[in-house]
């Protein structure tokens, strides 16, 4: 079911409580043994119009492909964050790209948690896992070196990953951290990371022909993480999750001296501030720049009132270069991390937060506004049903679906709920 942002922002405490829905059982037939997620960072839903991806219909043919609504703020390690701990930025706590008071600095991404993963779940429930390169379970449930809990970091494209996954499958050894290691069976749960569509999205933007040719070899490189279960014998016994981060939104000006002036007319001194970097002691308005489609500001001193703050945010709303702004009570109802500023101004494409511009006529892509929240989210295989797509489904609902399928405990903080509604027979053996 695909949810509007404009939606999303109205009716995130109604999507809460439609998390909050107890679990019930499967519709019928048998858990699955094995669940793959495969995690394609910078995935735009829009992208899967534009590129034959034969694999990746293939799977969907055995379950559902649907759009749901990430968190925010729509960068990678708040988002992934929620993904695998099913819980809202509000309780994990992982910001990115924020002021710090406690330090007088900025901050840039982190892999901070304060919530339980489900690789932890699974790793206290005895179930074994390995994490190929999805990066927020590392040393949160999986760690280098252990064969039944397993993480390996193997860089370089989706292409090398998948091939990390596939001696995996197969038992054979993997470098693990500078240690060759082989699992003693195949892992329970298998997650594969992929950033290609990302760092393609970032340097050539969200429309170029390079995208395309990224998911067309992204979904090739899927079809031979598919064969590689099949001939291990598991093909059948495997229910699949594929899904992402954020989405990607195309930019090529900065609108920073805009809003540098901007604030200054409205009678406060603003500073850019980029992480590790700290504000000087005379300024009042902090702005970090998030991604390059959000700005964070934290007022301080003088600016630090309620009736400034509302001074600012009118101020920043009217210009034309801005598309929203986002204050305490728009940031709590998206469960939003404490950590982010008093306000989030989403830039209006093709402008951007940025330091600096391309070429002329040369665009960039980037993320972490309302723009990006939608995913696209696969569920198919073993225990899904066939041509039944969650409703009203969210990122944090991954965790909560995995822990399901697998039979065992979502995890502690998890905010979301598992898909049972797509949750029925497993698929055919095939």
């Amino acid at each position: 079911m695909r949810i509007s942002r404009r939606e999303f922002l109205a009716g995130a405490v109604s999507l809460m409580a439609l998390s909050a829905v107890p679990a019930v059982a499967l519709a019928q037939g048998r858990r699955p043994q094995y669940v793959i997620l495969v995690d394609w960072d910078g995935l735009d839903p829009d992208y899967l119009s534009r590129v034959p991806t034969p694999n990746l219909d293939s799977l969907a043919s055995r379950g559902s492909l649907s759009t749901i609504s990430g968190t925010y703020h729509t960068i990678s390690n708040p988002s992934r964050a929620s993904m695998s701990t099913g819980a809202y930025p509000e309780t994990h706590d992982n910001a990115a790209y924020i002021y710090d008071p406690a330090t007088n600095r900025a901050q840039g991404q982190s892999r901070f948690l304060a919530a339980e993963t489900i690789a932890q779940v699974l790793a206290a429930e005895g179930k074994t896992l390995a994490s190929v390169q999805w990066y927020m379970v590392q040393n949160y449930g999986a760690t280098y070196g252990d064969p039944e809990h397993l993480y390996v970091q193997p860089g370089g494209k989706f292409e090398k990953r998948v091939d990390a996954a596939i001696e995996i499958l197969n038992q054979r050894p993997v470098d693990s951290g500078g240690k060759m290691v082989t699992v003693p069976k195949i892992p329970d749960f298998l997650a594969v990371y992929s950033s290609d569509l990302d760092g393609a999205g970032h340097e050539n933007g969200a429309e170029s022909p390079v995208v395309d040719a990224t998911l067309a070899e992204s979904d090739r490189q899927l079809g031979r993480l598919v064969q590689a279960t099949k001939d291990v014998g598991i093909y059948g016994e495997v229910a699949w999750l594929l899904t992402s981060d954020h989405g990607m939104t195309s930019w090529n000006k900065t609108l920073i001296p805009q809003v540098l002036t901007t604030v200054t007319a409205a009678g406060y001194i603003p500073e850019i501030v980029t992480p590790g970097r700290s504000p000087r002691p005379e300024t009042e308005v902090i702005i970090v720049p998030n991604g390059v489609r959000i700005g964070d500001f934290t007022l301080r001193g003088d600016a630090a009132t309620p009736e400034v703050r509302e001074k600012i945010k009118a101020a920043l709303e009217g210009m034309a270069e801005i598309e929203r702004v986002l204050d305490e009570p728009d940031l709590d109802a998206l469960q939003a991390s404490e950590k982010l500023g008093d306000l989030v101004a989403e830039a209006r494409p093709p402008w951007g937060f940025a330091l600096s511009e391309p070429d002329a006529g040369e665009f960039r892509g980037s993320h972490s506004s309302l723009s990006e929240i939608e995913l696209p989210l696969l569920l198919a295989g073993a225990g899904i049903h066939r041509d039944v797509p969650p409703q009203d489904a969210g990122l944090v609902d991954v965790a909560p679906t995995i822990a399901y399928l697998l039979g065992v405990r979502p995890p502690a903080q998890a905010q979301g709920r598992a898909l049972t509604e797509s949750l029925g027979a497993p698929g055919p053996r095939g």
